[in-house]
């Protein structure tokens, strides 16, 4: 992961901030999303997620999956439809 050092007008990071807030994610979270929408529309999108699934540990998903409580009721939220 790299930190990038960004610079923003007044107007697009209070815009930003807003709009992440109404989002419910960070403006870290935010941003990610924005420039991989922008990298999807211009194709770049395949590679970023073939350099992502390089890094993939399948193991360690079956691991946190075998944490999970499978006589839990859902959550509030957790509905499905």
């Amino acid at each position: 992961m790299t930190n990038v050092n960004l610079r923003l007008p007044d107007s697009t990071h209070e815009a930003a901030v807003r709009r992440a807030k109404e989002e419910g994610e960070s403006l870290n979270a935010f941003i990610v999303r924005a420039v991989t929408a922008q990298l999807a529309s211009t194709g770049e999108a395949d590679r970023y997620f073939e350099l992502r699934s390089a890094r993939a540990k399948p193991g360690a998903l079956l691991e946190i999956l075998g944490k999970a409580r499978g006589d839990a009721p859902p959550r509030p939220g957790d509905e499905v439809g």
